[in-house]
C-alpha cells in the first residue's frame, strides 16, 4: 500500500503548501477529494483503494478538465483554460506511463497464446480483459481498437 497516492497525499499537499504553490496545493487538494468521494459511494464503503482505482479516479480528473479547456477555449477563456491545463499536468504526474501500442500488441499476443483463442472476434472481450490485467495503464480505446 505504500505506494498508493491516497496513503502519501497529506505529504504532498504540506510541502505545496510550504512552497506556497496555490495551484498545486489546490489541485492534490482536489485530488484528496475525489478520493474521499470514491470511498463514500455506497458500492466502495468499506473498501480501500488500489493503485488501479486511484489511476481511474485520476484519468476521470484529466477527462473533466479536458472538457473545460474545450468550453473554455470555444468561450474565448484562454486565462481559464490555462489553469485547467496547469492542473491536468499535476494531476498527470501521479499517473502511470501509458501503455505503448507495442506493449498492447505484445499483451494481446501473451493472452492469444496463454489462452489458445482460436476465434478472436468471439472472444474479445476476454482478450480486452486479459489485456487490462497485463497493463492496467493501458488506454481502453487503443486495446480496443487494437
Amino acid at each position: 500500500m505504500d505506494n498508493l497516492i491516497n496513503d502519501k497525499i497529506d505529504m504532498f499537499i504540506m510541502t505545496s503548501m510550504k512552497s506556497h504553490d496555490s495551484v498545486r496545493t489546490e489541485t492534490l487538494r482536489a485530488i484528496k477529494s475525489a478520493f474521499l468521494n470514491w470511498r463514500v459511494l455506497k458500492e466502495h464503503i468499506g473498501k480501500v483503494p488500489t493503485l488501479a482505482d486511484e489511476s481511474q479516479i485520476l484519468k476521470k480528473m484529466v477527462k473533466q478538465r479536458q472538457d473545460s479547456i474545450e468550453q473554455y477555449r470555444s468561450a474565448g477563456r484562454q486565462e481559464l483554460a490555462d489553469a485547467e491545463q496547469a492542473q491536468i499536468n499535476i494531476i498527470q504526474e501521479f499517473l502511470p506511463k501509458e501503455a505503448t501500442e507495442e506493449e498492447i500488441a505484445k499483451a494481446f499476443n501473451d493472452v492469444i497464446t496463454n489462452n489458445g483463442v482460436e476465434a478472436i472476434q468471439k472472444n474479445m472481450g476476454m482478450i480486452i480483459t486479459g489485456i487490462k490485467a497485463e497493463l492496467p495503464s493501458a488506454d481502453g480505446r487503443m486495446v480496443a481498437d487494437y
